[in-house]
């Protein structure tokens, strides 16, 4: 099949527009269902009271209903004798007033002088204590506009207004298909050359938090007709229906012209990134919408179109997520005519808040999970600069962003230890990271992205560790080095070393192929440092261009078979279950500047890397020495 073209391409608010104004007065289908199971539904009709609440005069507390009259002249010196049935009646909160009474005294405040005598010191107004008729609502009174959020408040009223069944819109149904010849369930035993569909349930899970009932139709290989058939039904059988993956301009993607058979095409294509191959189309009055299959862009897109129409169904606004302003501290470029959107870390650096951006990229889920916001770069710019303030949509609660604590660095399994501790703990911060390298960090550290750097850079002449690297970077600044853990550094390989590696040497092999970890790195590093010691080439190692950013990473490559040999930590080859040949223990310490020594959180973090919890959480791991755990080297 001939590769598609973008058609209609849009700018996002424009292409929001369409959607939004085409189906505007779509409508829903209502029904009637028991109040006390109407939470998060929306009122098709305005909701009144059917009876008031009280409906009689309610006593407001515990004590004795009495006539106002007969207390007019009580005082201490001239108490007033009261006889139970002629001048009062005991009542209790909530106990309906007899006809002939018209106050209330608190139980505390009168004198019992015998089972039906008391004694009254003080003179009571008419009506005092006493709930009216309708204090809390009055029959026929408004209790819900047409078009609210039901919420627990909404039940209640409704419960004592006598409204025991509300007509609520039906929620919205959505069809969800997910195409793709390489997709399977994520039960299903995973082969080369498949990829799991989990796409489909984090857009079923969304759409089902924002109001919708959701089928999910499951996998369809990328075959025309059975593609247009699961469309057919889905079109039929829902108010919406969600095509994830050939919304783009692939040999493959055949969702625009199967829309284009059946229907109306609105827009193809919008000028974001990630999300540029989204379709809105029209099908039989109702709204289709192609969505792209990488998972970043299926959830952007999805809470960019289907999120506000899903509201817009059941008659709500679409509320933006909370927004902050952030200074950003390097340039983030960008495509001029795109709309992008950046994953970001936040956090407060000197009464500042600083966003620094993630890994970019359609695919990379555990950016998400691990971003605190989302930037937006403008169509109309080539980026943000250095020192820019932008505008971040944040994804986590304000508080909890503001005490992050920010490593930037060389990765580590041990700051992943440190991390689930902190969580352990309960601790009123929260350390995020972003693996970069070792030399990236000390620069990141040195910007004023971050309070904390992660590194481990050997200085060859003197074999210490980042001492050298940190007083080159940070002249005339008070730093601190903070031991994490020394580690256990050399080459992982295949199990049972199927190349008969044993050092370096043996990496200018010609049938050995190396994934080497990214410039700047601290394992770059100290490879270069081998290879010099040795005298060799790197140009005679297979491979020596080719980067993987974390020593999980490059173990991976190895286990699958793309690599034979990656030098490494032990803990990632123990990980993945490879072989791993040792060549040398380094250190690797978290910088800082040594005025932040004095932050609680960081006096935290020291105790919980010296603490035995940590260390016993390190210790199930391989190649790590915890004896200089938390100590600190302060360099002036």
């Amino acid at each position: 099949m001939e590769r598609n073209v973008y058609l209609k391409k849009a700018s996002l608010e424009k292409a929001q527009k369409i959607l939004l104004d085409r189906f505007k007065d779509y409508e829903l289908k209502t029904e009637k269902i028991k109040t006390k199971n109407s939470q998060d539904r929306i009122t098709s009709k305005a909701v009144y009271a059917k009876k008031s609440a009280p409906d009689f005069y309610a006593s407001a507390m515990d004590g004795v209903a009495v006539k106002a009259q007969k207390t007019n002249y009580a005082s201490e010196r001239e108490p007033v004798i009261l006889t139970k049935g002629k001048d009062f009646e005991y009542v209790d909160t909530g106990d309906s007033i007899p006809q002939e009474f018209n106050a209330v005294i608190k139980i505390e405040e009168i004198e019992q002088i015998s089972e039906k005598e008391i004694e009254v010191i003080k003179s009571v107004p008419v009506w005092h204590n006493i709930r009216s008729i309708g204090e809390s609502v009055i029959k026929q009174q408004l209790i819900i506009p047409v078009k609210t959020e039901i919420d627990v408040f909404e039940i209640g009223a409704m419960l004592e207004a006598g409204v025991t069944e509300v007509e609520v819109y039906q929620k919205p149904k959505v069809g969800i298909i997910a195409s793709g010849s390489e997709l399977v369930s994520p039960e299903s035993e995973i082969k080369k050359g498949q990829l799991v569909d989990f796409n489909s349930t984090m857009l079923e899970l969304s759409a089902q938090n924002w109001g919708s009932q959701v089928i999910n139709y499951g996998i369809v290989k990328d075959d025309y007709e059975k593609i247009k058939k699961n469309i057919i039904e889905a079109n039929k059988n829902n108010d919406l229906t969600i095509i994830i993956a050939g919304s783009s301009a692939g040999r493959e993607d055949y969702t625009l012209s199967i829309l284009q058979e059946l229907g109306e095409v609105l827009v193809h294509g919008i000028e974001i990134m990630p999300g540029k191959p989204l379709i809105v189309a029209v099908v039989n009055g109702k709204p289709v919408i192609g969505i792209p299959g990488y998972p970043l862009s299926a959830l952007l897109d999805f809470n960019l179109f289907v999120k506000p129409l899903i509201k817009s169904m059941n008659g709500l606004e679409y509320d933006l997520p909370t927004k902050l302003k952030a200074k950003v501290k390097k340039k983030i470029p960008s495509t001029a005519g795109l709309k992008e959107f950046v994953r970001v870390n936040l956090t407060e650096i000197e009464n500042e808040l600083i966003a620094s951006p993630q890994k970019r990229g359609s695919a990379s889920m555990h950016s998400l999970i691990n971003a605190d916001g989302i930037m937006p770069i403008k169509e109309s710019k080539e980026g943000i600069f250095s020192g820019d303030l932008t505008d971040v949509y944040i994804l986590k609660p304000k508080n909890k962003i503001k005490n992050n604590l920010m490593l930037i660095g060389s990765h580590d399994l041990a700051i992943d230890k440190l991390i689930d501790q902190i969580r352990k703990n309960e601790e009123k911060f929260e350390l995020n990271i972003q693996a970069v390298g070792s030399m990236s960090g000390l620069v990141s550290l040195k910007r004023g992205e971050c309070q904390l750097a992660g590194a481990h850079l050997l200085e060859p002449k003197t074999g210490s560790y980042n001492i050298s690297y940190i007083n080159d970077l940070f002249r005339n600044e008070k730093m601190a080095v903070i031991n994490l853990v020394l580690r256990e550094q050399g080459l992982m390989v295949k199990n049972n070393n199927p190349k008969n590696l044993t050092g370096i040497e043996d990496l200018s092999k010609e049938n050995v192929k190396f994934i080497n970890r990214q410039r700047g790195s601290g394992t770059r590093v100290l490879l270069d440092y081998l290879l010099k010691d040795k005298n060799m080439d790197k140009d005679n190692i297979r491979g020596y261009e080719r980067e993987e950013l974390t020593h999980m990473g490059a173990a991976v490559q190895v286990e699958e078979g793309t690599a034979d040999a990656a030098l490494g930590i032990r803990a990632a080859a123990s990980a993945v279950d490879i072989d791993f040949i040792p060549i040398k223990k380094e250190k690797y310490d978290i910088i800082l500047k040594k005025k932040t020594l004095e932050d609680p959180r960081i006096k935290r973090l020291i105790e919980i890397i010296k603490s035995q919890p940590f260390k016993n959480a390190v210790k199930e791991l391989k190649g790590y020495d915890l004896k200089n755990s938390g100590e600190i080297n302060i360099i002036e």
